[in-house]
């Protein structure tokens, strides 16, 4: 989750949204068995290592392919520079043009190589062939829906650990390490060994038009009693608080309630989730949070025949002021910038609290790593995947891809005040300003592939068709069918 992707209209996988990509589906992660026990088992014990906010490792897995050159502050991995460097970006909703200005970076430090950097949306199509070859490239993104088994790459020996990257100078002064916000390197972490950098960051949040509160009045919520007194005035101006549209939008208002839940009951909320326990729904701050968003369903403040449009629909709906907020990532903005009136100031707030006595606070924030970055362990230049790797983490091309795509990457302080004249950027920045250590996230969905399963239910609970005690009820059922079923490896939850 990791995490948005837009795809041509003709690529079968561009109803996949971006809830979706950050966890595989569950008959991807059923394969997994088949493919290696071994995988199967490690993949069971990813969890963040080293004891510290980043997840960070301190090497072991398989090697990365030594450089040859000569090790120091400046090439802490010794790449020969002349040798050429083979990267691969994915290239979805981000594009690839950051990749390939980070390669032109590259090519300056390293003028005698030669720097290739291709795109293509055929992860797995395109780079299965090279890897089974032997020659897979020296770095790449491993996103999209047909992104490569990464427990299976790990459990063949595929792919470099990158402890090494991040305990690296950074191109910026003090270690890499140094420069991360808490929690992105858990996404990558397996079994305490760090294999995949998730580079860009995504802030789930509450966005609405900053243009519109003013006309309105409104004042931006912290509560859920906030939200509904404005979905009570909206409601007199006929006007619906939320869209939604299909499944998909749909989904959207479960990671709401859960966000809620977590920041009213704890990060222990979170655990109870992803240990599958059999009372993770019935825990009180959940059914709170789900009584709540029933609360707004029956006050009639859901657009009306959400169910019959797509997602991006309805978020076209809102963009044009047919409705007041819409919950979702900060890859809203890229994603509607085509629809999005120039005047619209998209603004994201942090999940509202259910009560004063919520102990996370106000501040909290539902934030994940997501877009992994791999070095295979057969490259002919591991080392200079790893440098290529260094240098976009460095502030000039994190900010470079913040101006391109309007999205955060995992550094820290990268965005400037201005956001590069992006309203929804300026919010997220802000958020993670304000949230501090204050960060939480889940995983249980992704883990084990359950979107399919869930989001009929909330397609259901939105429409009215179901009570949030039949919600909350079929859902713990699909978890508990998880649980009980010992062919399905268990991920371990610290």
């Amino acid at each position: 989750m990791t995490a948005r992707d837009q795809r041509p209209a003709e690529d079968p996988a561009a109803l996949e949204t971006p809830l979706d990509r950050l966890g595989a589906s569950r008959r991807r992660f059923l394969s997994l068995a088949g493919v290696s026990a071994g995988a199967a088992g490690l993949a069971a014990c990813a969890a963040g290592g080293g004891g510290d906010d980043t997840g960070s490792s301190d090497g072991g897995g398989a090697a990365v392919a030594e450089g040859g050159g000569e090790v120091s502050d400046d090439n802490p991995f010794g790449v020969d520079a002349s040798a050429p460097v083979d990267v691969v970006i994915f290239n979805g909703g981000f594009g690839d043009q950051y990749g390939k200005d980070a390669g032109t970076k590259y090519a300056e430090l390293y003028p005698e190589a030669d720097v290739k950097v291709s795109s293509t949306v055929n992860i797995q199509p395109d780079l299965q062939p090279r890897f089974i070859g032997g020659n897979p490239p020296d770095l790449f993104d491993n996103s999209g829906a047909q992104s490569m088994n990464t427990s299976a790459l790990i459990s063949d020996g595929s792919l470099g650990e990158l402890g090494a990257l991040i305990k690296a100078p950074s191109l910026d002064g003090g270690t890499i390490e140094e420069s991360l916000l808490p929690g992105v390197l858990v996404p990558g972490t397996y079994s305490g060994k760090l294999f995949a950098l998730n580079y860009t960051y995504t802030v789930f949040a509450l966005w609405y038009s900053a243009t519109q509160f003013e006309k309105e009045g409104w004042k931006a919520p912290a509560s859920w009693d906030e939200v509904m007194a404005i979905g009570e005035s909206a409601k007199s101006a006929k006007l619906p608080l939320f869209a939604w549209g299909g499944q998909n939008a749909a989904d959207y208002y479960q990671e709401l309630a859960l966000s809620m839940a977590i920041k009213e009951g704890g990060k222990e909320v979170a655990t109870k989730l992803d240990k599958l326990d059999a009372d993770a729904f019935s825990q009180q701050t959940v059914v709170d949070a789900h009584k709540a968003i029933e609360e707004a369903v029956k006050a009639g403040y859901f657009m009306s025949g959400g169910a019959g449009i797509k997602h991006t629909e309805a978020q076209a709906e809102w963009v044009t002021g047919k409705a007041v907020m819409y919950p979702s990532g900060s890859w809203i903005e890229n994603e509607q910038r085509d629809v999005t009136p120039e005047d619209f100031k998209m603004t994201g707030l942090s999940t509202p609290v259910l009560s004063d006595g919520a102990k996370l606070g106000a501040a909290a924030i539902h934030g994940a790593a997501g877009e992994p970055f791999m070095v295979p362990s057969k490259g002919k230049n591991g080392a200079g995947g790893l440098e290529f790797l260094r240098i976009m983490l460095s502030k000039e091309q994190c900010q470079n891809f913040s101006k391109l795509t309007s999205s955060i990457t995992i550094v820290k302080d990268t965005v400037p005040e201005d956001a590069f004249g992006s309203t929804a950027l300026a919010s997220v920045n802000e958020l993670i300003q304000g949230a501090g250590e204050d960060v939480f996230t889940y995983n249980f969905k992704d883990w084990y592939g359950l979107g399919p399963d869930i989001k009929p239910l909330w397609t259901e609970f939105l429409g009215g068709d179901i009570t949030a005690d039949e919600c909350l009820e079929r859902t713990q059922e699909i978890v508990d069918k998880v649980r009980e079923d010992d062919s399905i490896e268990k991920f371990d939850v610290e």
